[in-house]
């Protein structure tokens, strides 16, 4: 009576589980079979050690009994054993797989798993499941075999591809095989004769057309796989003659996408700059405690830059640079906002040196409202405003901006939420100054720009 009859697998003791092991692939043993040493193999992984070499000796180490076929048995008692087990687990756990069973179970889900990873050791292919793998195995052209007349005499060992021309360029030594051993056994037959023998009385264990037949019937089965082979590669090259179309396909297919996706962003980027297309950018943000501690921390002015907008979708190219602990003759006393001239798309089509005046707003979002706003003529004198050669020119703007001890005040709410807000107003009407309080107070309303420049208008009439 078995002792682990019920038992989980993984409760029986280490050594106990050594018995259920293949000592090739370490894995639960299927068709055990076992050899006069006593170690154990899967049917499978003994068949292809001796095929591989039929003098092998057993792989485990400091063992080194040789292994023949007459002295290979199925251990059927280590095959009962294994029936009972339950709580197996799949040998491809690691790889992802969480099957688990009985050992019944763990046979068949071995033929389908698909997180095994599996490579032929003759011709390199990989599998994701024992069956196409056995399969595969039967009929792999690079697999070695041993020449049909192996029992005749010849030890020769060849691949499968390989063996017509293995029996085509030994005929010669085949029939010398063959001849040599009709000789022994008419000599061994002679005495019970009283006349000579002819070949076809011999008996037919040991008659010649029982040898020819035996090796017809094997290079039949020989020449049946190789043709198997020729309509598989056959089928391969098809198969793979295909899938180079299909690559060659796709590779054009997604340099047309690449194409059309480095197009589609350049009219995204410019699209995201013509929303601010009639001379208005509002600039958000984030983070700004962090940003403000980095620059107090930094041994150099530290600024950031604003996305880059279009005064319209054919216009100016600009950006805003804010330093939020001042810039070097400000630094820890003032924020300061500068305004860069960018190379744009169109610049050969517009007038310069940029003449138009930008106005500057620094949001408080608290109940007074008291933004801050300042604006920037430009010296037509200046590099800063003339037609960028490089990708920018050197801004231009305030130092003096806004004292640093009003920011983060909480009388003002100029940073709410960790969030700035600032604007910009490019004035192509060339506003006077004394209409900016009255933009300012415009601000909060969320009017559209069109309807703001109504409002200022009417309120230059009024003024008049």
């Amino acid at each position: 009576m078995s002792m682990i009859v019920g038992l989980h697998f993984h409760s029986i003791p280490l050594e106990m589980q050594q018995n259920f092991l293949c000592s090739a692939c370490h894995c639960l043993l299927i068709e055990p079979k076992v050899i006069t040493c006593g170690h154990r193999y899967c049917s499978l992984c003994l068949k292809k050690i001796i095929e591989n070499d039929p003098l092998t000796m057993c792989i485990v180490d400091k063992c080194g009994q040789t292994i023949t076929n007459d002295e290979v048995y199925t251990d059927f008692g280590i095959e009962n054993d294994l029936k009972r087990l339950t709580d197996v687990t799949c040998p491809n756990k690691s790889n992802g797989c969480a099957w688990l069973g009985n050992y019944i179970t763990y046979k068949e889900h071995l033929q389908v798993c698909t997180f095994q990873r599996i490579q032929c050791e003759f011709c390199a292919i990989h599998f994701t499941n024992r069956l196409s793998y056995e399969q595969h195995y039967q009929l792999c052209p690079k697999v070695l075999i041993s020449c049909p007349l192996k029992k005749y005499g010849c030890d020769t060992q060849i691949r499968r591809e390989s063996l017509e021309d293995h029996v085509v360029s030994s005929s010669v030594e085949h029939l010398k095989i063959l001849a040599e051993m009709f000789s022994s056994v008419q000599n061994q037959s002679m005495p019970i004769y009283s006349q000579p023998l002819s070949i076809h009385s011999f008996p037919t264990s040991i008659s010649e057309n029982g040898i020819i037949q035996s090796l017809k019937n094997e290079l039949i089965q020989q020449n049946q796989i190789m043709e198997q082979l020729r309509l598989e590669e056959k089928s391969l090259q098809s198969k793979l003659l295909k899938r180079e179309r299909d690559l060659t396909r796709v590779s054009i297919e997604l340099q047309l996408l690449k194409g059309e996706l480095c197009q589609l962003r350049k009219e995204f980027e410019v699209s995201k700059s013509s929303v601010h297309n009639d001379g208005t950018y509002l600039w958000r943000i984030d983070n700004i405690q962090q940003l403000f501690r980095n620059a107090k921390n930094s041994s150099q002015p530290l600024f950031i830059v604003s996305p880059s907008f279009y005064t319209s979708k054919y216009g100016y190219r600009l950006s805003l640079k804010l330093y939020l602990n001042g810039d070097k003759t400000t630094q820890d006393k003032y924020l300061s906002l500068y305004v860069t001239m960018m190379r744009g798309e169109y610049d050969s089509l517009l007038d310069w040196p940029f003449k138009y005046p930008i106005t500057l707003c620094l949001y408080d979002r608290s109940a007074q409202k008291d933004h801050v706003v300042h604006t920037i003529t430009p010296d037509l004198d200046s590099e800063s405003f003339k037609q960028p050669k490089m990708d920018a020119n050197k801004s231009g703007g305030i130092p003096e901006f806004c004292p640093l001890w009003r920011i983060f005040n909480k009388e003002f709410g100029y940073v709410q939420q960790d969030t700035m807000y600032i604007k910009a107003f490019v004035d192509f009407n060339i506003y006077p100054a004394k209409i900016w309080p009255q933009w300012t107070k415009l601000q909060s309303q969320g009017l559209p720009n069109n309807v703001e420049h109504m409002k200022l208008k009417e309120l230059l009439d009024i003024k008049k």
